[in-house]
């Protein structure tokens, strides 16, 4: 940072220093700059966009959080003993961190690496001690620079062996030792062991007292040659225990092998009671993606699968070991059986091991909320918080059209789940029509990428990496054929647009004003965070950059095969930032070795395709989430509607979860009571493989303090009268009393028609009976459980009425704030309410997305709001969700809230008839009884799943 950018930024913390630390925000950072340095003659040339990052950074400014769990074994050590450690080894990977990137809010990664830190054993203290834990973070949200910057500390405090289990990718591998390299060890670990140079990188710029050694590398010529080698490390010599050593290697069966062989030859290992034991070595192992392959998947605890024996072999191979698994889908892990066999073994290289406890993280789960400026799944899919805030989807997603034939004039029918020539599943009937061109959807996302190039450039980050994924097929002959295709096509592009073609530069014209420009209306519209360096561009100041773009990208295909000569495209070279000083802007074509672990820097479009049975491999494949500071507006996710509404579907169930973790963080719950609940949560079968659980198909529900919701309706005329007919039997209910309550006394139309003491057995007929195609709530039989629960004291029906005269109804989709104006009298209906009729109002629900689909999706994803959800309570006037849950759980009431919806709110949809949807509240119970069902979830996915002949699971070279 040059003098003037520095001055500028003592000046605004001067005045910021003035302000109470919690009323500082974005919009107090923006105007003392707009105050205190725009006005300034002397600076006018620096970067305003950059300076009001750097200041959200250092002021923590919508920065992430930690919430905890953990057993009550853990006691805190660090702060006691942090005057006896030179963090001399984190001070400079923080010093690296800051001068990489300034705006990296390092303030928040030393608080959270502390915490990680303190839930760990203090290497100093003698005797053996083993602790196991978990950090649950989120998809491509940073856990790599957390878990660097843990071992940076742990190794400060003592920790000498520092194992990292990288996923099961060569690649990922490669480039998490790139990242150990440069932010840990500080030089280039392959010139080291193959030429003995000490090439110095990353933080090994800044000198410090401690070196460390690493006996792995980033070497690859035709596989991954730098992983764990014995002769390699022979050969090197260095000694266990005394200066700290680094293993970075893959979950693979002869490598974890040869690794616990090794450490079992070292001169402080002793056999005891028959296994081989290393003493008085503080080892911390950190387990990335530790929910593939280290879960063992068999229902036995005698029954082990391989790569998880051998991690647990490793860990207990030490008398002093701490075990932290990463993962951003923690589900498999938590079902980890706590059950094990003392006197199971297994034999590695001829010698007898004790294999040791399962991997549960029975001492700690940390679960670290992103910060504000993270995309991840709430904010592409929306989700209502516990506080109430609600959230809009942002609108990037674009809908892939499938191929239905053919019309009589012969003309393409398209309706909505894939586009020719490629196929929804490629199977063993369609795997040699491999395509002869690319689909249009495919077309317009290249285009979206030249132009999101263009954009990026306009804003300041001309020399920042650019990625766009393609995921089609997992067989690498369409990997490649695809490859091939998206290349011809990227150069026709290139030509074309640096000789000015009108026919290009038109269609590129005519979807940046139809698509960028309202796209990024709506961003800066529902972002709920400040972000100045999005703005409009003028399609002038867009073309001007094009050809500068276009020039830089580069497509790659990502497979596993090295050789070339049966390939039709060559460009299969390594996806490597750190060579591209300039930026690289690439498009990767690849399958299963996109879908874990590999960052893509710079992500902003992804066509992806494919279906799968496994929905935590599913959000592993959101490489679309992550940081987009500048470009959010930018980006866009071209998939089926069927994989966005499954999205949906888990995003709102790994929501719940999270929030269920905080409260039971804030009444100190233990980790074996948070895998309690998630086993009893009625979500749990949309988000995890069956093979990973150690129960049978029939799942024990827990319904206890929750909200099912009908957020996403059928829209078929035989679904919307058999539910409003149902809603009508519901109010059967002779001469019992109801209460009407209006919102101003005037209304002629009732806000609430609210009837108490409902009859639960009505309630479960009419959830029973409703049509509805959301999966957690179809299996989950409402109605069964309902009827179970004696503790809840009351149970009441309200139906919610539209008061308004007028309206706003989103005839076109995607209106902007200012365009919502009142346009349509509120639609009203009558019903009959035992033996009265009432006439009410429709509520609104405008569809933002998916307009053309068969489900009408309400795009919050919540249809009441926190005052309905208390309308039943003897107190009331609550602000907060938590609030209403817990006087609900006092008074040990339930609700069952009804909505009329118009059906204008949604197209395709002209019956004339409300469309009803619920939204149940449950209180907590503390005596639950639970019920089961029998899973279908994998209902509307293939029966088999697609061939991959690049599977990451084969990847053993």
């Amino acid at each position: 940072m040059n003098d003037v950018n520095q001055t500028a930024k003592l000046i605004c913390h001067a005045y910021l220093n003035l302000i109470p630390r919690d009323s500082i925000d974005d919009d107090t950072i923006s105007k003392i700059i707009k105050d205190k340095i725009s006005s300034a003659i002397e600076f006018q040339s620096i970067d305003k966009e950059l300076l009001f990052e750097l200041l959200r950074a250092d002021f923590s400014i919508g920065s992430g959080a930690i919430t905890e769990l953990y057993d009550e074994n853990v006691t805190p050590w660090l702060n006691d003993e942090k005057a006896n450690i030179d963090f001399e080894l984190w001070n400079r990977y923080k010093l690296d961190m800051q001068k990489n990137d300034p705006s990296f809010p390092v303030n928040d990664l030393d608080d959270f690496t502390n915490r990680i830190l303190d839930k760990c054993v203090n290497p100093k203290k003698k005797a053996s001690w083993d602790r196991r834990g978990m950090v649950v973070g989120h998809v491509q949200s940073g856990k790599t620079s957390n878990y660097v910057g843990l071992i940076n500390k742990a190794t400060d405090a003592g920790y000498k062996v520092i194992i990292v289990i990288a996923g099961t990718i060569s690649s990922l591998r490669r480039q998490t030792q790139e990242r150990i390299d440069s932010g840990y060890i500080g030089r280039n670990s392959s010139a080291f062991i193959r030429e003995n140079q000490n090439k110095i990188i990353g933080v090994g710029k800044i000198n410090v007292d401690t070196d460390i050694y690493s006996l792995t590398s980033s070497y690859y010529k035709s596989g991954d040659e730098g992983d764990f080698s014995q002769s390699v490390a022979n050969r090197l010599n260095i000694p266990i225990g005394k200066n700290p050593v680094v293993f970075v290697i893959k979950k693979n069966k002869s490598i974890l092998e040869n690794l616990i062989d090794w450490f079992s030859k070292d001169v402080n290992a002793k056999i005891v009671d028959g296994s081989p034991k290393l003493f008085d070595v503080p080892v911390l192992i950190i387990d990335d993606e530790a929910d593939a392959a280290s879960v063992n998947a068999s229902k036995s605890i005698e029954d082990i699968k391989t790569i998880n024996k051998l991690i647990r072999t490793l860990l207990n191979l030490f008398n002093q070991n701490t075990f932290i698994g990463y993962t951003a889908t923690p589900y498999a892990n938590l079902f980890i059986s706590q059950e094990h066999k003392e006197e199971l073994t297994t034999i590695v290289k001829n010698k007898e091991y004790k294999i040791g406890e399962d991997l549960f993280p029975r001492d700690f789960i940390i679960n670290i909320k992103a910060p504000s400026n993270y995309i991840g799944a709430a904010k592409i899919f929306g989700f209502e918080n516990p506080e109430g805030d609600e959230k809009e989807p942002l609108d990037i997603f674009r809908a892939i059209d499938r191929f239905n034939g053919f019309d009589n004039k012969n003309n393409p029918i398209y309706e909505g789940d894939f586009d020719p020539p490629f196929f929804r599943t490629v199977n063993k009937f369609n795997k040699e029509n491999l395509p002869e061109y690319l689909p249009k959807s495919l077309e317009k996302a290249i285009q979206s990428f030249i132009l999101t190039c263009a954009i990026r450039r306009l804003r300041g980050h001309e020399n920042k990496h650019n990625s766009m994924l393609i995921h089609v097929a997992l067989l690498v002959k369409w990997i490649d054929r695809v490859a091939s295709l998206v290349n011809k096509k990227t150069k026709e592009y290139a030509n074309a647009i640096r000789s000015e073609d009108a026919g290009i530069l038109q269609e590129l014209k005519e979807l940046y004003e139809t698509d960028f420009v309202p796209t990024t209306d709506n961003v800066l519209e529902n972002l709920d965070y400040k972000d100045i360096r999005i703005k409009q561009h003028s399609w002038e100041e867009v073309k001007g950059e094009l050809k500068k773009a276009v020039s830089k990208i580069d497509v790659r295909s990502v497979h596993g095969t090295r050789s070339t000569t049966n390939l039709e495209y060559h460009n299969i070279e390594e996806i490597d930032y750190n060579r591209h000083e300039n930026g690289l802007s690439v498009i990767a074509v690849g399958g299963s070795r996109l879908s874990r672990g590999i960052t893509l820097e710079g992500l902003s479009v992804s066509y992806y395709l494919r279906t799968t049975k496994m929905y935590d491999s599913l959000m592993q494949m959101g490489r679309w989430f992550g940081y987009r500071l500048g470009y959010v507006d930018l980006c866009r996710l071209y998939t089926t509607e069927q994989i966005f509404e499954w999205f949906n579907h888990i995003t709102m169930a790994t929501e719940e979860m999270r929030n269920d973790f905080d409260e039971m963080t804030a009444s100190h719950q233990r980790p074996k009571d948070f895998r309690l609940k998630v086993r009893n949560h009625h979500g749990l079968m949309t988000i995890t493989s069956l093979a990973k659980l150690h129960f049978s198909k029939n799942i024990e529900i827990s319904f206890s303090g929750t909200n099912p919701q009908t957020y996403q309706l059928l829209k078929t005329k035989s679904a919307i009268e058999s539910n409003f007919k149902n809603f009508q039997s519901l109010l059967d209910i002779g001469n019992k009393p109801f209460e009407i309550i209006k919102h101003k006394e005037t209304d002629v139309i009732p806000r609430y028609v609210l009837i108490k003491d409902f009859d639960k057995e009505k309630i479960a007929a009419f959830l029973d009976n409703f049509k509805i195609d959301l999966l957690r709530i179809k299996n989950a039989r409402l109605g069964e459980y309902i009827l179970t629960q004696n503790e809840i004291k009351e149970w009441s029906v309200t139906i919610v009425s539209n008061t308004d005269v007028k309206t706003f109804i989103d005839f076109n989709g995607g209106s902007k704030k200012g365009e919502r104006a009142n346009n349509a009298d509120v639609k009203t209906y009558q019903v009959q309410i035992g033996n009265e009729t009432l006439e009410l109002g429709c509520s609104v629900r405008n569809q933002q997305l998916l307009r053309e689909g068969e489900y009408y999706l309400i795009s919050k994803n919540q249809i009441d709001d926190t005052v309905d959800r208390q309308v039943d309570l003897v107190v009331s006037g609550l602000k907060k969700n938590d609030a209403i849950k817990i006087e609900r759980e006092k008074e040990k009431k339930g609700l069952l809230l009804i909505y009329a919806l118009d059906e204008r709110g949604t197209p395709d949809v002209n019956n004339g008839i409300p469309i009803i949807g619920y939204s149940l509240h449950f209180p907590k119970i503390e005596n639950e009884v639970k019920t089961s069902y029998t899973t279908t979830i994998f209902d509307g996915f293939d029966e088999d799943p697609q061939e991959d002949d690049d599977s990451p699971n084969n990847d053993n070279d």
